[in-house]
């Protein structure tokens, strides 16, 4: 037994309330020793797993007589107490069909693979790790089916983002459609561009907003400044302050004419002079 095969088979033999140095022997050995052994008679069972057991191995094992598989009749109990287990399905026949080998169904268990990544690991190479592992590993063998493996399911870590969106769609467009260092460039410049622009758009858009609010506001400015000398007409009786009210007018009506407006704003801009142009008839008249 391998290292990840020892430990597993310690767990499953404590669960069953077997332990080390008790009345059971157990030997640490690998998977070439440990089928020696169990062919010579050493050994009466061993623990075999990954690619410590090919289908080569399995059949041979399973050829020789005295020798079977242990079917698993607990299985499902097995995989619901230790979640890091999967239930495997081997078929009557899976290993010879003309000496129908196994002769009936057998239940087995094994660990469940993670692919385990830092989560600063870039959504490209994400992309291309998964696409490796269905490549090697998504055709059907003895303990699978087509596509089983890689699969989106969760055990004690998290699926990420970009391994929920490789499970759902594939490969990013340009990834799909790019050579890969092309894609990477035109994926980093996206980065930058996109939320760029997301930021822009509105900015761009309120530019002319701001702008109509900053002629209205000078509009208004010079609308206050009028009604200012028209409630200073009451009061000032006397002709030198009459002279000043003229000259602030004076100043006001020609500093509206230097004023530039939009076309839009044409209209609010004519009502102004005409607004001044009726201020000074009435001063006009208060000094006749």
């Amino acid at each position: 037994m391998g290292s990840g095969s020892h430990a597993l088979a310690l767990s499953l033999l404590a669960a069953n309330g077997i332990e080390p140095g008790g009345s059971t022997a157990l030997e640490n050995l690998d998977a070439e020793d440990a089928s020696k052994a169990l062919f010579a008679g050493k050994l009466d069972a061993v623990f075999l797993m990954g690619e410590s057991a090919p289908p080569e191995v399995m059949r041979s094992l399973l050829q020789t007589p005295g020798i079977r598989l242990y079917s698993f009749s607990q299985a499902d109990a097995y995989v619901r107490r230790m979640v890091y287990l999967n239930k495997l399905d081997l078929p009557r026949g899976a290993i010879d069909f003309e000496k129908d080998i196994p002769s009936r169904d057998i239940s087995l268990v094994g660990p469940t693979v993670e692919l385990v990544a830092r989560p600063g690991l870039h959504p490209a190479l994400s992309d291309l790790l998964l696409e490796a592992a269905r490549k090697v590993h998504g055709g059907a063998g003895l303990f699978r089916r087509q596509g089983e493996f890689p699969a989106p399911l969760e055990h004690e870590f998290r699926l990420s983002p970009e391994a929920l969106r490789f499970y759902k769609s594939g490969k990013s467009f340009l990834y799909r459609s790019l050579p890969f260092w092309m894609a990477s460039l035109a994926n980093r410049i996206l980065v930058v561009i996109v939320p760029m622009v997301v930021v822009l758009i509105p900015a761009l858009r309120s530019i002319p907003a701001l702008y109509r609010w900053r002629i209205r506001l000078i509009i208004y400015h010079w609308y206050r400044a009028l009604l200012a000398i028209e409630r200073d007409m009451i009061s000032q009786r006397e002709a030198e302050e009459r002279v000043e009210l003229q000259d602030r007018l004076n100043r006001i009506e020609q500093a509206v004419n230097r004023m530039k407006v939009p076309a839009s704003f044409a209209d609010q801009f004519y009502v102004l002079r005409g607004h001044i142009a009726f201020v000074h008839e009435r001063l006009k008249e208060e000094q006749s």
